[in-house]
This record gives structure tokens, sequence and C-alpha cells, in this order.
């Protein structure tokens, strides 16, 4: 099914399918490279203006400080611009444990038994690394968040997608006017798997007939969600727009979910979780920049002096 992972490039959660690999998957891997450098980050740190030797050999020395120039030159802007964000943003948020608990259990929902595995696929080497991923990733989307509001009908609309457990199928198109023919076609009572077969392009569902089996909203667009958390069991959505092409959905089966806590109680997990679809590229970055400019940073170092300069 469409798994969803939040985007350091872009700031915002969404849902995508890449060839058979969830977009969970392939979004991982951009956190990779800044994991592996802030490991060594601290032997670079320690190694600045220090001429003192870290290796000696028969062929020559290797300085602390050509270590730190060396490393500088492959990694530092996007080294440095990390370490400072969580600096800067550490101080002036927090994040809870409950909002890190809510992300950890949406992969552990979407993996099942293949989460260990998982992380492991992704370079990560438990559940606590991974949470250390997820807060900085939380500490970006804050100042943003903080700016989106909140109306009354938005939580109750999350609510009643939260109070139920919907499985679907989907036939995935380019465009709309595709996604009517298909449609036409179901009316006419053409089977909803073979049309899924002929016209989805979601490859990992669409030789199963468009099976998605049981959804979570959490790891899935939100106009799809929107869409499929509206239907009643066995119908059949009008065309869905979502950011990748046009859904056709069926809630083949749709139950309340038991033991649902009141709104009053889940209010906040409520609002985050509607925050978080508003979210966008442009809302986190003139956000970030914003806090970065009111932290007043001096780099020291002349040649990344530029790197939190802005126009």
């Amino acid at each position: 099914m469409y798994k969803l992972w939040y985007s350091m490039d872009c700031g915002k959660f969404f849902a995508k399918r890449i060839h058979n690999r969830s977009c969970l998957q392939y979004m991982m891997k951009k956190w990779i490279p800044a994991i592996v450098i802030s490991c060594g980050l601290l032997v670079l740190s320690a190694c600045n203006n220090n001429s003192e030797n870290i290796v000696e050999s028969k062929s020559g020395n290797i300085t602390k400080e050509e270590f730190y120039e060396t490393l500088k030159d492959r990694y530092g802007e996007g080294t440095l611009q990390e370490l400072v964000y969580k600096k800067v943003l550490d101080d002036k948020y927090d994040i809870s444990k409950e909002e890190i608990d809510e992300l950890v259990n949406d992969f552990k929902t979407a993996y099942g038994d293949s989460f260990s595995y998982f992380l492991s696929s992704m370079g990560i080497a438990d559940e606590d690394e991974l949470r250390e991923v997820l807060e900085f990733q939380l500490l970006q989307q804050r100042p943003a968040m903080d700016k989106i509001t909140v109306t009354e009908d938005e939580l109750k609309e999350q609510y009643e997608i939260e109070s139920k457990i919907v499985t679907a199928r989907h036939i995935l198109v380019e465009d709309e006017k595709v996604a009517k023919e298909v449609l036409d076609k179901l009316n006419a009572g053409e089977k909803f798997e073979d049309l899924a077969k002929k016209y989805s392009e979601d490859t990992g569902t669409a030789s199963k007939g468009g099976d998605l089996g049981e959804l979570n909203p959490n790891m899935l667009d939100r106009d799809f969600v929107k869409g499929a958390f509206s239907l009643k069991e066995n119908e059949i959505s009008e065309p869905v727009k979502s950011q990748y092409g046009y859904h056709i959905i069926q809630a083949t089966k749709v139950e309340a979910k038991k033991d649902v806590k009141p709104l009053e109680e889940m209010k906040d997990s409520l609002e985050r979780k509607v925050k978080r679809s508003k979210l966008d590229d442009t809302k986190v970055q003139e956000a970030l920049q914003e806090i970065m400019k009111e932290a007043n940073i001096k780099v020291n170092d002349s040649d990344l002096k530029d790197l939190f300069k802005t126009k």
C-alpha cells in the first residue's frame, strides 16, 4: 500500500510508491548521509585549529588540522547546518515522548514483523536511533506547525477518521478523464479487480485488483484519506485527486474502531495530525529561516561564514 515518510528536503509527510518499494524506504535513505556524518562530527570538531598528528607513518604524517579540512570540504556545510539547526531548535522547543511514539508506532504498523529488518536495511541501528532521527525531524517541523491553525470542524473530521477501520482498494490513473472512464465502466457492471489490473498505475497493487488492505490514515496522502474514510462499506468514490493522480476508491470493509477515547482526550494528537497534513515545503523553510535569523548565528570558519546568511 502507499506508505508515508517525512522528507527533510521538503518538510512534509506524503505517500508514494516507487516501483515496488515504499516511499518510506526511499525517503529514509535520504537521512542516512546525515546520520553517518554526525557520527564522525565529534572527531571533526575536535580537530579544528590543532596541528597535532593523529596519524604517523614512514610515508608522512596526518595532522588534526588536515583531517578537519578534508572532512569540512566533503561534509562541512550539511553537517554544520544540521548541528546548528539542532542546537537552535533544541533551545527553543521541546518534543514530547508522545509525539515520537506516534511516529514510531506508524512505522511499526507499516512494517509489522519486518520492522527490525527495515531499520537494518536503512542503516539505523535500533529503535533508539530511529527516535533520535524522528526527534530532529519533529524539531524542524515545529516552527511551521506553530503557525498553523486548526478548526473544530477539522478536529471532528480527524476524530471520525481515527474512529474507523477501513479496508479498501483503488485504481490510480494520471488524469481525471481516464478516471471518469473507469468509473463509468464500474457503474456499467465491470469488475473492479479487472479494471485495476488494466488501468491502475500503482504497480504494487494493480496485480492484486487494487487491494490496499487495511488503511492506516497516518501513512497516506491526506486527500486520499478524506476520500477513503468518507465512504460507506462497498461504496465506490468519485475520482479523488491526490498529488499522484486520480484515484477510484472502494471501501471493501468499514468498521467502528473499539475503545476509542473521547475527542477531548485525543485533542492534542488530533491537532498535531491535522497540522502535519497542512505542512508544505515553503512553510517549513520560511519558518526555519525566521528561527535561524532570530538566533543571530555567527560562523567563525571563513570557508563556511556565509552558510546561514539569508537573502
